[in-house]
């Protein structure tokens, strides 16, 4: 057995061990390739493989994102093939990545799992790691949700001069990027929880090409509160598989107009809209401790699968 440094060659042997861990996400050697296309320099990132006679049977990473940025914060992956569990493959892998990081002299490792994989969270609490964050995992089957029950739910605030806009709407407004950025950050920063906390503020560009421009945009499925020239609220769905399912991103309403039904009205478009678009599923992930989102999620109708858990293990700095 031995542990290499991932190359392209061993790329579909990676896939290969993250499908037959998540085989409702599957993942294409081609997709891992785009990855590396797209993933900014200053974002540092390794994968490894574990091979056992010409097979891969396990695989790991440490990479960095906008969603916890800073330079000596790391995101830690391992996967090994079931059938080769409890072999002890995993551990061998995480002490691999741990040299692998020494050089970086990392402060904080973060790792996430599901509440379904008890295996998986004794690995990380005997290696030091505790729950940080715990979000929850819900659907809406959109074909069978009925617009109907909120066709005057936008009445109530359109007497205030309130509309909801989605981005074409909104493409002559000269400021509209940089509106939607400080939006999304003031909006973040307000969620109970844990979901800004730690992870530092993406740039506008990175911003625009994940909600905006990007492959998975969807301007149309975009939609914006705005009163005059201010925005003050959004909501927006993003493209997870094409003609069938969407990912709810954020949404919100500045303070001082919430409990007017924006919000939820806001939520009902992204609904029409994946409706009108022959989409039959919405997920959303919410921070448990985001109560009202929750609810709204729940007089909707979306129902709860299951917790996504994620683990913080704080280092000592190995350099003085």
């Amino acid at each position: 057995m031995k542990i290499l440094q991932a190359a392209p060659v061993h790329y579909a042997g990676y896939a290969a061990v993250i499908n037959s861990l998540y085989p409702d996400n599957q993942v294409s050697v081609s997709e891992i390739v785009e990855d590396d296309k797209k993933r900014d320099p200053k974002f540092k990132a390794q994968r490894w493989v574990t091979i056992e006679k010409e097979k891969i049977v396990g695989a790991g990473s440490y990479t960095q994102s906008m969603w916890f940025a800073h330079p000596r914060k790391f995101r830690l992956w391992i996967g090994v093939q079931p059938e080769f569990q409890m072999r002890g493959i995993g551990a061998m892998m995480y002490e691999t990545i741990m040299q692998g990081l020494l050089p970086l002299d990392p402060i904080a490792l973060r790792a996430v799992t599901t509440e379904d994989r008890p295996q998986s969270i004794r690995f990380l609490e005997k290696r030091g790691f505790q729950e940080v964050i715990r979000d929850i995992l819900s659907e809406l089957n959109v074909r069978d949700f009925d617009l109907a029950r909120f066709a005057r739910l936008e009445d109530q605030f359109q007497r205030e001069g309130i509309e909801i806009k989605t981005l074409p709407e909104l493409e002559n407004d000269p400021g509209r990027n940089q509106k939607l950025y400080d939006l999304d950050w003031e909006l973040s920063l307000s969620v109970p929880g844990d979901l800004a906390a730690g992870i530092g503020r993406r740039g506008l560009d990175r911003y625009v090409e994940y909600a905006i421009t990007g492959p998975d945009a969807l301007p149309d499925g975009f939609f914006v509160a705005v009163k005059g020239g201010e925005y003050i609220g959004l909501s927006h769905v993003l493209s997870v598989e094409k003609g069938i399912s969407l990912y709810q991103g954020l949404s919100g309403v500045k303070p001082p107009y919430r409990r007017q039904g924006i919000g939820l009205a806001m939520k009902v478009r992204c609904i029409a809209y994946a409706q009108a678009t022959g989409h039959s599923v919405i997920r959303a992930e919410n921070d448990a401790k985001n109560a009202p989102m929750l609810a709204m999620n729940e007089k909707l109708g979306f129902v709860r699968k299951q917790d996504v858990i994620t683990f913080e293990k704080k280092l000592q700095s190995v350099q003085n």
